[in-house]
């Protein structure tokens, strides 16, 4: 419950959102996304889909998936464990990939 509390709050100050404007938009009552913002419940399978959609983020992120809020998983890179060999290469390949999609901003080059 701690996670999508976090997660619920995190939405809210992202899309620079007050819960009395979540409410409206998704149709959950304020008593409710007050009760979820403390902790005290759980939002039930529809509350989440409607506070997601409200707030433009993955549902699965909101129940505290490691995922970003639009729902793409998060690559975690442990470059510290690369010796420096394979560090000079992971950037060399990073700087070719960013090379290679140019100027285009979104990463679907």
């Amino acid at each position: 419950m701690e996670e999508i509390k976090n997660r619920l709050q995190e939405a809210l100050e992202l899309r620079g959102m007050m819960p009395v404007e979540l409410a409206k938009k998704s149709g959950v009552t304020k008593g409710a996304i007050s009760k979820y913002l403390k902790g005290t419940i759980k939002p039930k399978q529809n509350a989440i889909g409607a506070m997601a959609e409200a707030l433009g983020v993955s549902p699965a992120w909101l129940l505290g998936y490691d995922l970003t809020p639009e729902g793409d998983p998060i690559v975690r890179i442990e470059y510290e464990r690369l010796n420096e060999t394979n560090r000079a290469r992971l950037l060399a390949y990073y700087q070719a990939l960013l090379d290679a999609q140019g100027g285009e901003e979104d990463g679907d080059g």
